[in-house]
């Protein structure tokens, strides 16, 4: 007998079905596939939203937002990511650490500001604070009721 138990959390969905045949797998594949192009489109609206500046590849980040459905033969997974060494520290926010920079062999270094040069051995910048700016977590969450209804028309299709 067919056995369908699912979750979702803040992190995923998670679909468990146990002793399905190959129908009800294409069956979960083919309810949860649409909803993969609109996941992506709004990962990449919302990190467009969040971007202020270009730096030497602009749209890099946007193009790396990922999603689809596949079968891996054991499992359905659907999945939004980045490959982009950005992409966790934009989701999860991060901190810049404590800093001290020293000029060489105990010379000095020269910075401007105001029109006054200053001269100084070293510089200490503080632990800054960059808050989140998540993209991927937001668009799942949008989907959230879609994916779970998608679930229950696939958990009834196997009932029946």
């Amino acid at each position: 007998m067919p056995t369908f138990r699912q979750t979702i959390d803040a992190s995923g969905a998670y679909a468990h079905l146990e002793a399905v045949g190959p129908k009800a797998r294409q069956a979960l594949k083919d309810a949860l596939t649409p909803i993969a192009p609109a996941m992506q489109s709004d990962a990449r609206d919302i990190a467009l939203a969040h971007i202020h500046s270009v730096g030497k590849k602009p749209g890099q980040y946007l193009a790396s937002i990922r999603g689809g459905v596949t079968d891996k033969g054991y499992a359905i997974v659907g999945w939004l990511r980045t490959p982009s060494p950005l992409g966790h520290l934009l989701e999860l926010g991060f901190t810049i650490s404590d800093l001290m920079i020293e000029a060489k062999a105990g010379g000095v270094m020269a910075f401007e500001a105001g029109g006054v040069s200053k001269f100084v051995r070293f510089v200490h910048r503080h632990a800054t604070a960059v808050k989140p700016y998540p993209a991927i977590g937001p668009a799942f969450t949008r989907h959230r009721a879609e994916i779970l209804a998608a679930l229950d028309r696939v958990k009834q299709d196997i009932a029946d």
